[in-house]
């Protein structure tokens, strides 16, 4: 029986990003995204904007920028601004991008190449998101609120969130069966969380 996803399941990294698909009845692991990378399935967080105005993502852009002799416009780590409320945008040839848009590019081009695998137009998604982008409740919220206009500048229409601790207990929970209290240790590349969790079959989960 062929797999339709219903909805795609992203972890957009700092400095690298997966894509997995769900439907109502199956799973599918994450998907290759880049022939060029040494993992097909890890796309590096990564856009190159050459002087020709030309648009490279994840291994291309590291190759390209190397290639072009380091000229161009090479963005990298752009997660980590997401809770800064003084970087609004930055200047990309000849206008003006905000980080929305440059998040929600790469963010498209993920959906365009999921789409292109399994041939389907997908435009549900469930985002994996730190347990805190930031101490500040508000940069928190801006964070979270930017990161769902940048789905929408990709695409997507129907939008939810799940804090990555949160899907790693659910994992390791589902290997696991009965109640368990653990420690979630996530060391991503611009931010760490070590989260304890409990899951009692009998009772909601809690964090």
């Amino acid at each position: 029986m062929t797999f339709v996803p219903e909805m795609y399941a992203i972890d957009f990294g700092t400095s690298n990003s997966l894509l997995a698909a769900a439907s109502r009845d199956a799973t599918c692991e994450p998907i290759p995204l880049d022939e060029r990378a040494l993992d097909p399935s890890v796309f590096r967080s990564i856009l190159f904007f050459s002087e020709d105005s030309a648009w490279s993502f994840g291994a291309s852009a590291l190759d390209d920028y190397v290639a072009q002799g380091l000229r161009g416009r090479f963005i990298r780590s752009v997660k980590r601004f997401l809770p800064m409320q003084s970087f609004n945008d930055t200047r990309i040839g000849s206008r003006k991008v905000t980080l929305e848009e440059l998040v929600g590019m790469f963010l498209r081009e993920m959906r365009k190449r999921a789409n292109a695998f399994f041939a389907r137009d997908v435009r549900r998604v469930i985002l994996g998101r730190p347990a805190r982008f930031s101490d500040d409740d508000q940069a928190d919220q801006l964070a979270e609120a930017r990161l769902r206009r940048a789905a929408e500048f990709a695409g997507f229409e129907d939008i939810h969130f799940c804090p990555e601790p949160l899907a790693a207990a659910y994992d390791f929970g589902s290997t696991k069966p009965g109640a368990r209290t653990f420690l979630v240790a996530d060391f991503g590349g611009g931010t760490s969380d070590f989260t304890v969790a409990r899951l009692d079959s009998t009772r909601h989960d809690e964090l």
